[in-house]
C-alpha cells in the first residue's frame, strides 16, 4: 500500500472518530459493552457494534451524507477499536429496557423515534421528552402509542377473558412491569383449554407494557438460546409450551430474579461475553404438567375462560379493535399505577409471598379496587406447591411411606427405605439413583411439604460420619398423601380442594413440637 493511501485511509477513520465525539457522548455498560449517546438525545443508548442498529452502521452513514464518499471497511474497523477505548475510560453505566427508576420515580421508553419517555412520580404520570436514565433499543423495541389524559382500564375486559377473581392479579402483573425495574417479577401464567384466545391475550399483554416486533415466541431449545431470546426485550411471552423441562424451569427463576451468562466473546480467545438480565416473563398453553416447587413460588396463574362459538371475531376485526382501544386503555393502566405507586411507600404485607415486592404491588391493587387478588395469588402458588409434589415419584412415594418420624437419616437411608420391593414394581425414570439425588429433591421440595405440615431439616453434616443427616416429621394428616397415588393436577384449571379445617393451626402446633426435639 503506498504512503499516501496509507494516509488517507488513517484521515477517514480519524475522521469518523472525530464526528463520533462531537455527535456522541460515549460510555460502556455494566456488562461491558461500549455505546454512544446522541447529545440531542442523551437518554437513548446506541451500542457500538449492534449491526444494522449500531453506533458503526450509523457513522457510515452519516459519513457519507457528510462527504458523499463511502468510508471504507478498515478505516471503520479502525475507528471503531479507538471508539471502544474511549468509552472503556468512563465508568460503566446501566442500561434500561422500556422500564427504568431514578430516586423513586419511573421511566417508560415509548420507542418513538422523538425519544418521549412516560414518567411515574408522586401520584401521576407525564409525558417527557427526556430521562435522567440510559435506555438501550433493541430490533424488538417497538412503539407505544401515546396515551390519552383520561382512560379506562376497564376496557381491557372487553379483549382479555379473565375470570373476575384474576383480575387484580393480572392488573397487578401490568403494573409491576411498568414501575418495578430492579426487584423479582412473577412469572404470568396463562392456562386455559383450547379456544381461550391464549395467544391472542398474551399479545395484547406485551401490547400494552412492552410493544415488539415479535410479541410471542416458541419455547427455547437449550439455556444458551434462552439467554438470547430473553435479552432483547423487556417483556418475554413463550408460547404454547406443553411441558416446562428443569433447564427451562431454572432459566425462568433466574430470570424472574436476575439472570446471568458468561461466556467467550466471538472472535476472540480471553475476552468474556456477560449477559445479565431480570425480565418479566408471560408463559401460556394448554397443560405443561407437573411445575417444579421453585418456578410455583415465582409464578402468578390467571384463569382464561374459553370464548363461546357465537362471540368469536376474526383476527382483522379483533386486532383493529385493539389498535383504537389501547392507547384508552394504557391511559387508565398509568391512572392506576401512578396510584399505586405511590402507595408502595407505605403499604405493608404481614405475611408476604415469596414475591414480596410483587405481594406490596397487589395488596395495594387490593385496596385500591376492593378486592382480594393477594389471598387468591397465595392460594394459586400454594396450590401449584402442593401440585408439584406429586409430579415427583420418589417425594410422592416419601408422602404416602413414612407416618413415625425419623431421625439422623442419610440419604441413602431414604433411598433404601422409600423404595418399593417387589416383581410388580418398575422404577420411573425420574426415580434417584443415589443419596445425593434423594437429597437434592428434598432440598428442593422441602417448603412445599413445609406447607403441608411436613417437619423436615437437615443437620449440615455436623456429624462423626460427616454427611447431610436428614430428620423428619410426618404432619398429623397429609390429606393429599392419602388420595390414589396418581398426579394431584390432571389440569392447571383444577378447582383446590376445601381443605381440613385450621390446617395451619395444627402444623404450627405439631411444628413448636418438633422444634423442642430436634433441639433435645
Amino acid at each position: 500500500m503506498s504512503a499516501s493511501a496509507e494516509n488517507d485511509k488513517k484521515s477517514v477513520a480519524a475522521r469518523l472518530v472525530n464526528m463520533a465525539q462531537e455527535r456522541y457522548l460515549l460510555g460502556v455498560s455494566e456488562d461491558g459493552k461500549p455505546f454512544g449517546a446522541e447529545r440531542s438525545r442523551p437518554h437513548l443508548a446506541i451500542l457500538l457494534r449492534a449491526g444494522k442498529a449500531g453506533l458503526r452502521a450509523e457513522l457510515a452513514s452519516r459519513y457519507f451524507n457528510d462527504t458523499g464518499t463511502v468510508a471504507g471497511g478498515q478505516a471503520l474497523t479502525d475507528a471503531t477499536l479507538v471508539l471502544k477505548g474511549l468509552a472503556a475510560n468512563q465508568p460503566p453505566e446501566k442500561l434500561h429496557l422500556r422500564i427504568a427508576d431514578h430516586h423513586g420515580t419511573s421511566y417508560i421508553d415509548t420507542g418513538r423515534p422523538d425519544g418521549q419517555v412516560i414518567r411515574i412520580g408522586q401520584g401521576r404520570w407525564t409525558v417527557a421528552d427526556s430521562a435522567p436514565v440510559r435506555f438501550l433499543r433493541t430490533p424488538l423495541t417497538a412503539e407505544m402509542p401515546l396515551p390519552p389524559a383520561n382512560g379506562d382500564v376497564n376496557r381491557l375486559w372487553n379483549f382479555v377473558n379473565v375470570a373476575v377473581e384474576d383480575q387484580p392479579v393480572l392488573l397487578a402483573v401490568l403494573i409491576a412491569a411498568l414501575v418495578q425495574s430492579d426487584v423479582p417479577h412473577p412469572v404470568l401464567a396463562l392456562f386455559a383449554e383450547q379456544g381461550s384466545a391464549k395467544t391472542t391475550t398474551t399479545r395484547m399483554l406485551v401490547d400494552l407494557i412492552d410493544p415488539s416486533s415479535i410479541e410471542t415466541r416458541q419455547a427455547p431449545r437449550d439455556a444458551d438460546s434462552w439467554v438470547t431470546a430473553a435479552s432483547g426485550s423487556w417483556v418475554v411471552a413463550l408460547d404454547n409450551l406443553s411441558a416446562i423441562p428443569p433447564w427451562l424451569s431454572d432459566s425462568l427463576c433466574r430470570a424472574a430474579t436476575g439472570d446471568g451468562n458468561v461466556k467467550r466473546a466471538l472472535y476472540t480467545d480471553a475476552d468474556l461475553a456477560l449477559i445479565k438480565f431480570r425480565r418479566c416473563i408471560i408463559v401460556n398453553g394448554i397443560d405443561v404438567g407437573a411445575i417444579r416447587p421453585d418456578l410455583a413460588e415465582r409464578m402468578a396463574m390467571v384463569d382464561l375462560r374459553r370464548i363461546e362459538r357465537h362471540m368469536r371475531q376474526t383476527e382483522a376485526t379483533l386486532r383493529q379493535e385493539w389498535r383504537t382501544a389501547l392507547p384508552g386503555i394504557l391511559s387508565g393502566l398509568l391512572n392506576l399505577a401512578a396510584t399505586v405507586h405511590q402507595r408502595l411507600e407505605t403499604i405493608v404485607v404481614d405475611d408476604a409471598p415469596r414475591m414480596a415486592d410483587f405481594g406490596r404491588v397487589l395488596a395495594a391493587v387490593d385496596e385500591l379496587l376492593s378486592t382480594d387478588g393477594l389471598r387468591r395469588y397465595m392460594s394459586r402458588a400454594d396450590q401449584l406447591a402442593e401440585d408439584s409434589l406429586s409430579g415427583d415419584p420418589f417425594i410422592e412415594q416419601l408422602r404416602h411411606h413414612i407416618r413415625e418420624p425419623l431421625r439422623g437419616q442419610s440419604g441413602v437411608d431414604l433411598l433404601a427405605l422409600v423404595t418399593p420391593t417387589g416383581d410388580h414394581w418398575r422404577r420411573p425414570k425420574e426415580w434417584p439413583k443415589n443419596g445425593r439425588d434423594v437429597t437434592s429433591l428434598l432440598r428442593r421440595h422441602a417448603p412445599a411439604l413445609r406447607n403441608l405440615g411436613w417437619a423436615i431439616e437437615n443437620d449440615g453434616a455436623r456429624n462423626h460420619r460427616n454427611v447431610l443427616l436428614w430428620t423428619i416429621y410426618p404432619p398429623h394428616k397429609d390429606v393429599a398423601a392419602q388420595k390414589a397415588s396418581q398426579s394431584s393436577r390432571p389440569s392447571l384449571l383444577r378447582p383446590r380442594p376445601t381443605a381440613v379445617p385450621a390446617p395451619e393451626n395444627r402444623a404450627t402446633s405439631l411444628n413448636d413440637k418438633r422444634r423442642g426435639d430436634l433441639s433435645a
